[in-house]
């Protein structure tokens, strides 16, 4: 085991360890000091239900459970590593990718090395890329985790951000565009748009249709799809008021 120097102490939450310059700092909001001891697991309440079980559906039993809640919080402290450019980007509201420069293939996400085996793991370069995509896929959340859950129903969707060769998960803001999120299609162009404070999280960014989506459903499938977003948000609504 390797010796400690003599007046080592391990850094504190926040702190950095030997050999590391600060460059730049926002400081812990003084709200999450002890974030990390909030609810130690404890049980916080608990319901005993009977429920069905069974091997098939045409052979359920009932069956007595005990449901608990148990708060657990926690404190991450990580580095973005490689990518950090991306995410120091955003707080300036700009959009930087990497680009192999061999292959020439685009990356955003950021990629530190390139993905095609006959490159060999060849270092990417930085490049800023255009506020500009198109919409490749998408969901219409109906349910997310907690944090998220006042806010539904929403579009998440798959960008392929300025030509890259890879696409990144972003709310596509339908209303912004004064679109209804039943409009929203496949290959519709769209704007990349920042929050008004970036805090160098993927949150900070969000699209936007630049043109109208081209429907590509049929009348029934469109009534479909209104009717299942009406139960979500009054399921919403009921909850959250």
């Amino acid at each position: 085991m390797a010796k400690k120097e003599k007046n080592f102490k391990w850094p504190k939450i926040g702190e950095e360890g030997h050999n590391v310059k600060v460059v730049k700092e926002v400081p812990i909001d003084p709200k999450f000091e002890g974030w990390g001891n909030l609810g130690r697991m404890s049980i916080a309440g608990y319901r005993i239900i009977e429920a069905n079980e069974g091997p098939r559906i045409d052979k359920l039993g009932t069956r007595r459970y005990m449901r608990v809640y148990r708060p657990y919080d926690i404190m991450y402290n990580h580095s973005y590593g490689r990518v950090s450019k991306f995410f120091e980007g955003l707080l300036e509201k700009k959009i930087y990718g990497t680009q192999c420069p061999q292959c020439r293939d685009k990356f955003m996400p950021p990629r530190a090395h390139c993905w095609r085996p006959e490159c060999n793991l060849q270092e990417t370069e930085w490049i800023e890329l255009k506020p500009q995509g198109i919409l490749h896929s998408y969901t219409i959340l109906g349910f997310a985790a907690e944090a998220f859950l006042p806010q539904l129903p929403f579009v998440l969707g798959y960008v392929r951000v300025d030509g890259c060769n890879t696409l990144i998960a972003l709310r596509v803001a339908m209303e912004e565009a004064g679109y209804m999120i039943e409009e929203v299609e496949c290959d519709t162009p769209v704007n990349i748009k920042f929050i008004d404070e970036p805090k160098g999280s993927v949150l900070d960014i969000y699209a936007v249709p630049s043109e109208k989506p081209k429907s590509r459903r049929t009348p029934e499938q469109k009534e479909h799809l209104i009717k299942q977003i009406e139960i979500i948000s009054s399921w919403v609504k009921k909850k959250y008021g």
